[in-house]
């Protein structure tokens, strides 16, 4: 069984044996190698497209260099892995030059528009230690969950340890994905929203996780309809002010509820914890976090 944590050193280490299978008795997956600039494996591929036909279940695609591509992922594939081929995510480039190391997807130089980098229509996608810079009228990533079409439907996606840098919108669910990981990843200059609720056609996005994360200079942090979420343990480091989202877990149509936004640290007095200032719950949340003007956590609803 392929691992999470570590994947690339493991690969890097003992380049013989991937690690990609089940005590060496079959093969469960393929891997797929994208180096756009070349300096991959023999077989590397420059773009995710040329492999889209040959993607199956619980494919691993290593991407390393700077990959340029809006790309919709396949439906009835699920539990696609995409990893990053470099120790941090980090911009990839200088003077938008591919500098020769890093794992960064970034928006083609003639985008289609409002077209996120990748969009994801089926359960399970996994993507890691990747840096996203999506164009400046669209999302790095789009979930995408269809209200009427049962297998069209993004939900239970991991993001862990990417790093989101400007482009319009970080990651945007379309109609109601479940089950969302979204840990210790960056989301810098965004000039949307990082997290954003499109619609809620089929659901109320029910049971996201955001933890360890880090929120940054981005106009919008989190506008989400949400249910029975955890947001916990995260940074926002601007202050809520008149025009500027920290939290709104209602966003559409004041849907959701049930939600824990718990031991986060704000940059803003307590009384500064209020829809005016950027945060709204629900009545049936539960809220206590950091503030920068007490020692004591700030316990209760916005207002």
């Amino acid at each position: 069984m392929m691992t999470q944590v570590g994947l690339w050193r493991e690969i890097r280490q003992d380049a013989r044996d991937l690690g990609i299978s089940s005590n060496r008795l079959g093969k469960i997956n393929n891997v797929w190698w994208i180096f756009p600039q070349g300096n991959g494996p023999r077989n590397a591929y420059s773009d995710i497209t040329s492999i889209k036909a040959n993607l199956r279940s619980r494919d691993l695609i290593v991407i390393g260099g700077v990959l340029r591509e809006q790309f919709q992922a396949p439906l009835d594939i699920y539990d696609l892995t995409f990893l990053g081929a470099a120790n941090r995510p980090r911009q990839s480039t200088s003077g938008g030059v591919p500098t020769g190391g890093g794992a960064s997807w970034l928006a083609p130089t003639s985008p289609v528009a409002v077209t996120p980098l990748c969009e994801l229509r089926a359960q399970g996608a996994e993507f890691h230690n990747i840096q996203f810079a999506g164009a400046s009228d669209a999302a790095a990533i789009r979930l995408t969950r269809s209200a009427s079409v049962d297998t069209i439907d993004a939900s239970h996606a991991s993001f862990v340890n990417c790093y989101f840098l400007a482009g319009l919108n970080g990651i945007e669910d379309n109609g109601g994905s479940g089950g969302v990981l979204v840990d210790r990843c960056r989301f810098q200059g965004q000039t949307g929203t990082a997290l954003l609720s499109l619609n809620t056609g089929a659901a109320i996005p029910l049971s996201w996780q955001v933890q360890d994360s880090r929120f940054q200079q981005n106009l919008h942090d989190i506008r989400m309809s949400l249910s029975f979420a955890v947001i916990e343990r995260n940074k926002f480091m601007i202050a809520g002010a008149a025009g500027h989202t920290v939290i709104n877990d209602t966003f559409i149509a004041v849907q959701g509820g049930d939600n824990m936004i718990l031991l986060n640290q704000f940059n803003n007095p307590e009384a500064e914890i209020a829809p005016a200032t950027g945060f709204t719950g629900a009545a049936s949340d539960t809220w206590m976090n950091y503030v920068d003007n007490q020692a004591a956590l700030a316990f209760g609803q916005p207002a």
